[in-house]
């Protein structure tokens, strides 16, 4: 049975069949727009013993390939965004364990696939996912429907344009800060959105570079850093979580 969470207290509420329909409809003809350009897979990815399911580019490496010997030379166009990115799945396992308080209002940037917003709200977070590209929601809307949240608002966000008028309690994020030539938008829209008191909570691999980014983000902000393990099944990976609040604001 497909389910939603209540607008206020967060409570689960059953869909009636007619709106269960119309769900999978809406996933159906996202998935056959995506599979115009991509071939896909459903992959499972399990955090705080909550399982979930998620469309991803088949194979990433091979089309990255072929549109580079197709001389597509701007890195930023390249789908990177169809992986499942390791930082992605530490950011919903910490978000999975923050306890859910019903007026808090959350955004996700550089959403991508949506892991880690599609999981704080299957554990009753409200919360908004974004990204800068229909290309990229069309699979996050999917997974969200595909999970059965279809209730979780998904909306475009370019930092290089006016923030949306609602401002958030929270606004997390995982590798997006890879960019250099953005950050200053990237600050600058963090600024605008976040709401008095509120917290930005973002999460990186450790071993990437982006030092530049948290020197420029210091002439307003002020953070502490994590650095946490997380190990798969083959490889251990080292991850940063950042706690970021405006400067003069505990």
């Amino acid at each position: 049975m497909l389910l939603r969470t209540g607008a206020v207290s967060g409570a689960m509420v059953p869909l009636s069949e007619e709106d269960h329909a119309v769900a999978d409809e809406r996933l159906r003809a996202i998935v056959e727009l995506i599979e115009q350009e991509y071939e896909t897979e459903i992959v499972p990815i399990t955090v705080a013993s909550r399982t979930l399911q998620f469309f991803r580019i088949r194979d990433l490496d091979e089309v990255v390939f072929d549109r580079l010997t197709a001389d597509e030379n701007n890195l930023l166009e390249l789908p990177f965004w169809g992986k499942i990115w390791e930082a992605s799945i530490f950011l919903a396992s910490y978000l999975a364990m923050q306890p859910m308080v019903p007026e808090r209002q959350i955004l996700e940037i550089g959403a991508g696939m949506g892991v880690s917003g599609l999981f704080a709200a299957a554990c009753g977070h409200r919360i908004t996912l974004s990204d800068h590209k229909e290309e990229v929601l069309r699979f996050t809307r999917a997974n969200a429907l595909l999970n059965d949240l279809a209730h979780v608002p998904i909306i475009r966000i370019d930092w290089r344009e006016p923030p949306p008028e609602e401002r958030y309690d929270w606004i997390v994020g995982s590798e997006v800060v890879y960019h250099r030539p953005s950050y200053d938008a990237l600050i600058q829209f963090l600024d605008q959105a976040l709401k008095p008191q509120g917290t930005i909570i973002l999460a990186k691999r450790t071993d990437l570079p982006a030092s530049e980014f948290f020197v420029r983000l210091t002439q307003r902000f002020q953070f502490k850093k994590m650095d946490r393990v997380m190990r798969g099944r083959n490889e251990q990976y080292s991850f940063s979580l950042y706690a970021i609040k405006r400067k003069g604001e505990a």
